[in-house]
């Protein structure tokens, strides 16, 4: 089966993880590549507490959007300058090593080398600065159930805002031998467009010519059902 590459359009990050979660449960064995963006939103993971990790009084003053993601990992800020990748794959074939392979070779085009920070991220190498951050998902743990490795590029976010909305403890951030998120993360200064083309490139020549779709696509159903999920008040301050 040929792979599929899925371009995001919406910004809406409760559509955006509806359709995410549409494409997981329909993949049937499929290797999809999704890639997409939210304008101004705080996602959490699965198991964190909202409160806890940012300032949701100011996101309200400042009209940014609260939202929960089914993977777990940390709390991560989104724009415009900000681009997110999902590999989706059944378990026995997924390989994280790989997909981080497919983004460092993606950002090595433009002449800059990468390094793993951690288990979960990707930095600059020259600074050791994280521009993506990932988290996982299994849906079961036969080998053909399928997952997804899903993350974030900073290419020209806005950092200072990060800084404004996200308010992690002092104890993690120690964990990562820093004072300030600002401090950890870096932009790696390019045009979103030319990013996405290239992962899109390096995707292809891993995996074989993909076929194509749009959001529009998904089942519209499913997606309106995991909408109306993703977006209430119970799963958002849910613990």
């Amino acid at each position: 089966m040929k792979p599929l590459i899925v371009t995001g359009v919406s910004t809406d990050p409760y559509q955006n993880l509806a359709i995410e979660e549409t494409l997981l449960k329909t993949s049937c064995g499929r290797r999809i590549l999704y890639l997409w963006q939210n304008d101004r939103t705080v996602v959490i993971g699965r198991h964190q507490d909202a409160k806890a990790e940012c300032d949701i009084e100011k996101m309200k003053e400042d009209g940014v959007t609260l939202s929960k993601r089914i993977s777990g990992g940390g709390a991560v800020y989104h724009d415009m300058g900000n681009m997110n990748f999902t590999f989706i794959a059944p378990r026995g074939i997924m390989s994280i090593d790989e997909n981080f392979g497919i983004i460092s070779e993606a950002v090595k085009a433009f002449g800059i080398d990468t390094c793993r920070t951690g288990n979960n991220d990707l930095g600059i190498a020259s600074t050791g600065a994280k521009f993506s951050g990932s988290a996982f998902y299994q849906s079961g743990p036969d080998a053909d159930a399928p997952c997804f490795h899903h993350g974030t590029i900073l290419c020209s976010c806005d950092i200072e805002k990060m800084v404004k909305y996200l308010t992690p403890s002092s104890a993690k951030l120690e964990r990562h031998g820093v004072k300030s998120v600002k401090a950890r993360v870096a932009n790696l200064g390019l045009e979103i467009s030319d990013v996405r083309e290239s992962i899109i490139k390096v995707f292809e020549e891993r995996f074989g010519k993909a076929d194509r779709a749009g959001e529009e696509d998904a089942d519209a159903a499913m997606v309106k059902e995991a909408r109306n999920r993703l977006s209430s008040h119970e799963w958002l301050f849910s613990i």
